[in-house]
């Protein structure tokens, strides 16, 4: 990823199980992650969820546009003994999901050549042949994106959602007494920005905001965050790579 990031501190505001990697990697580029989770995942189900698994064969594909969604659904297909029907395709958003659905044993149809939701609904509609509903797989505060792209396209669909997003109400204080020290902010999901805006005293104009893809910028947009910068592609190597080269571009301004 280049050079050093000369002790930056970065904050980490994804869920707990997944910022152990993102900080490993901070601290290899030689920056100082401070992780404080802003959001928690539940993925404990509702009643309605069993009647739709146990129909999967009336459906013709599954879109799933996070990892999340692919461990909640697995774990309610295992939990009622449930196996996909082989006819049945998958699409899913980015290679991070496309590699957490193959430790499940099976293999994406679908990959979007962008990984956003928005790009997912523009190439699959190249995709879909009008035989099945689909079936989107969805947690609590997932963007309307999908649906709504679906709804204009005349395809039948129908929602399961696998998990909750929460906010992570018990950070609040660690959050809120590092944020005058933190360079750089990182949001890997709209829920993040809406978590953080909620817990968060005030918006440091300082910091500079790295955004994971479209929809997470839109999201930090909306809200009036400043210093937005998205990375390209849209996963958490190329949001550090993007922070090395802002980094280094600050250090060459300043010299």
């Amino acid at each position: 990823m280049g050079k050093s990031l000369n002790g930056e501190r970065i904050l980490i505001t994804r869920e707990a199980t997944k910022a152990g990697e993102m900080a490993e990697k901070v601290t290899k580029l030689g920056g100082s992650p401070i992780v404080v989770p802003m959001i928690e995942i539940n993925f404990d189900e509702s009643p309605e969820n069993q009647t739709i698994i146990e129909r999967l064969s009336d459906f013709s594909w599954v879109l799933i546009t996070s990892a999340n969604g692919v461990h909640g659904f697995f774990q309610l297909l295992n939990k009622h003994h449930i196996q996909l029907p082989q006819a049945l395709n998958i699409g899913v958003v980015g290679k991070k999901t496309e590699g957490i659905l193959e430790t499940y044993g099976y293999t994406a149809s679908f990959v979007p050549e962008t990984f956003d939701a928005l790009t997912m609904t523009d190439e699959f509609f190249f995709r879909y042949k009008r035989d099945k509903p689909v079936l989107l797989i969805r947690g609590n505060l997932s963007r309307p994106t999908l649906p709504k792209k679906l709804q204009e396209a005349q395809i039948p669909f129908e929602t399961l959602e696998v998990y909750e997003t929460m906010y992570s109400t018990e950070s609040k204080a660690v959050l809120n007494q590092v944020l005058p020290t933190i360079n750089y902010i990182t949001f890997t999901s709209p829920s993040t920005v809406d978590a953080f805006i909620a817990l968060a005293k005030y918006v440091p104009d300082k910091a500079a905001y790295i955004c994971i893809g479209r929809t997470t910028e839109e999201k930090a947009q909306e809200l009036g965050v400043p210093n937005l910068y998205t990375s390209t592609p849209y996963t958490t190597d190329a949001m550090l790579d993007l922070i090395v080269k802002i980094a280094n571009e600050r250090k060459i301004n300043h010299e």
